[in-house]
This record gives structure tokens, sequence and C-alpha cells, in this order.
């Protein structure tokens, strides 16, 4: 009779999830999405902060807006972040470009950073887009800069035009130029 009872009360429980997995949620039962309405900075880790300000300053016109050296960092924060126990944070440096983006350039230092940039298959690997409005001439100053070109510019079905370059401490960023309107 046990036996029945548990048997039946298992049949039960699953008869029941069965069912509430099968209903559907209502719109007040499902997590409230946030609201956001634009990228406000993308993060950059770069092996020499200095160079890196230089470029984005001369290359695109940056400010920088803050420039901050640290200190200790605790290694609750550390351990939190994912970073290595024996890095430092050395400085980071927000830039703002025009239209209000801003890109925040990070230094670290320590015996088990990885100095090697992953492939960009790799998971963590990212690029980001900056706007242009003249495709053939950012592809020119790329190219006089030296920096290298991975590919030359796309045009999409769309109109929209685009291309990869790489820094010299090898982040990938893509140069975008929208359709004419």
């Amino acid at each position: 009779m046990k036996t029945a009872k548990l048997a039946l009360l298992g049949l039960s429980l699953a008869t029941a999830s069965i069912a509430q997995a099968a209903t559907p949620t209502t719109p007040a039962e499902a997590p409230e999405a946030l609201q956001v309405s634009a990228i406000d900075h993308v993060g950059m880790n770069v092996p020499d902060i200095d160079s890196a300000v230089k470029l984005f300053t001369d290359l695109v016109g940056a400010k920088v807006i803050s420039d901050i050296r640290p200190g200790a960092i605790p290694a609750e924060w550390k351990q939190q972040f994912r970073w290595n126990p024996s890095s430092k944070l050395e400085r980071f440096v927000m830039l703002q470009l025009e239209g209000g983006a801003k890109v925040e350039l990070f230094q670290y230092k320590g015996p088990k950073i990885n100095h090697v940039q992953p492939h960009e298959d790799d998971i963590g690997a990212t690029h980001f887009a900056l706007r242009t409005q003249d495709m053939a001439r950012s592809l020119a100053v790329i190219k006089a800069r030296g920096l290298k070109v991975l590919n030359e510019p796309i045009t999409n079905p769309d109109g929209v035009q685009w291309f990869y370059f790489l820094t010299p401490w090898g982040s990938q960023i893509e140069l975008v130029s929208l359709a004419a309107q």
C-alpha cells in the first residue's frame, strides 16, 4: 500500500509539473526587461595605455575625460571580477568620442596576464564599431597611419559599408558608414 501511495504521489507531482510547464506565462509573470537607450562605453585592455590614448586621441579625436591610478585592489574584488590574484590595475582612462560614446582603456600588470590576443572566434574575443561619414577617407587615414586593414570596405545590400582594422596591440575595430538617406 505504501508503494502505491508513493507511486501515486510521484505521478501526481509529475502531472502537476507537466501542467505547469505547459501553462503559458502571462506578461505579468515574465521578468521585466531593462530599459536602456544606448551603449555608454566599451572597455578595452591595452598593454601600453599612453600609446592607446594617443591612438584614440590622434585617430578619432577622442578627449580624455578621466585618468585614474586606483592603487591596490582588494583580493575580494579580484576574485569577484575573475582577475588573476597577482594582477595590478595600474591605470584606466575614459575617452569620449564626438557624439558622446566613450572608450575606457585599462592597463594591468602581473605575471599571469595573457599577453596574446584571443582569436576572434574564441569566447571572450570582442570588437567594437565606430561610425564614420566618409568610408574612403577613413580607409585612407587608417592605411596612412600604417594600421593593418583586415578587409577592403564591404557594402551590404542595404547600403551600409564596413571594414575592420587592427590596433597596434592587435584588437579589432570596425568602421561603419550608414547608407545615404
